[in-house]
């Protein structure tokens, strides 16, 4: 009798070591999560699986689907009002979810102490959650990171002296904040700790919000003169003016009454042969401003050809400004790309 004692005492240790249940008895938990985790203070999520751990990863995957709706939903608000202001960005929502998802991993998430084996259902049920103040603590340090980077943009863009490079660092201080890095960090503090959140992004908020103001006063003045040596008709002029016009800035007439000059200069590439005239076209654009040339961009076209010389100059002239417009926005878009990794 004593060895059967012994041999069961030995056979729910092992089953108790191995992860079997020992009470179907539900925690209080599994009525009311938040009567056990309130709102206020954990941010808390349900997750079920055939094994236990398999319930954890699931309960550790409604955190980052909740931090993703929750900043989502955030940044779809505040992205209306930036779009009615005249500021986009330009990243997808898919590269932010990607980088919201990452956050977690930069805060302590606990798992409830009482996992429960549903005898019902025959599934392990458990809570992940994360306790707000505790996470606070190791992820400021991320937040204070991107809030830094974003206010050393806007203090470089206001200390520049050239207005067109005054304009492009406001503008790269405004894609970085609109852009996926600094949203995500942004939301997923927000969400993490609302009130202490606000209070470390105060000034960068404050600095986001006055973004698109900024940025049109000073595209706004530096107003650009163009000059064109071997334009055909004002093809390529207007087609600069349309470029600089997209991006908001304003073109002058006179030269005179610009703050910067934006010379160019086309080359065609004429190939005379027994069969026609064939070019390849390619211009080089530099803007200058008091302190001398401060931007460039080239544009090249397809090769053009026509028996007639004078059909396929037109051709080539007509190209090259189709080409301009897609080149000028590349390289403005690389440029304030720059000013992001200094």
């Amino acid at each position: 009798m004593l060895k059967t004692f012994l041999l069961c005492a030995g056979l729910t240790a092992l089953s108790a070591c191995a992860g079997t249940p020992q009470s179907a008895e539900a925690p209080a938990w599994v009525r009311n999560v938040e009567a056990v985790y309130p709102r206020a203070a954990y941010i808390a999520q349900r997750g079920e699986g055939g094994v236990r751990r398999e319930a954890e990863l699931a309960a550790l995957n409604g955190i980052s689907f909740y931090f993703e709706s929750e900043v989502g939903a955030e940044e779809s608000l505040h992205r209306s009002w930036t779009e009615q202001n005249g500021v986009t960005a330009g990243e997808s929502r898919t590269e932010t979810n990607t980088l919201v998802r990452s956050q977690t991993r930069l805060v302590a998430v606990r798992y409830a102490e009482d996992p429960w084996f549903n005898p019902a259902a025959k599934m392990w049920e458990t809570v992940a959650f994360i306790d707000r103040d505790e996470a606070w603590t190791l992820y400021e340090p991320e937040a204070v990171k991107v809030k830094g980077a974003l206010s050393a943009l806007s203090s470089a863009a206001e200390a520049e002296n050239d207005a067109f490079l005054r304009a492009l660092r406001f503008g790269a201080a405004a894609a970085y904040g609109e852009g996926p890095e600094y949203n995500a960090v942004r939301g997923f503090a927000q969400v993490l700790n609302p009130a202490k959140a606000r209070a470390v992004f105060a000034e960068a908020d404050a600095v986001r919000s006055a973004m698109p103001e900024r940025i049109y006063s000073a595209r706004q003045a530096a107003a650009i003169f163009i000059e064109c040596t071997g334009d055909l008709d004002g093809i390529i002029s207007n087609a600069m003016t349309a470029a600089l016009g997209a991006q908001g800035f304003p073109v002058e007439q006179a030269r005179k009454a610009a703050s910067c000059v934006c010379l160019i200069r086309v080359d065609l590439g004429a190939q005379k042969m027994e069969s026609g005239t064939f070019y390849t076209p390619a211009l080089t654009g530099t803007v200058s401003g008091g302190a001398g040339a401060v931007f460039s961009f080239t544009a090249k076209a397809p090769r053009q050809s026509a028996v007639n010389p004078e059909v396929g100059r037109r051709r080539a002239y007509t190209a090259l400004a189709a080409a301009l417009g897609e080149a000028f926005a590349a390289e403005l878009n690389r440029k304030q790309a720059s000013y992001r990794e200094e």
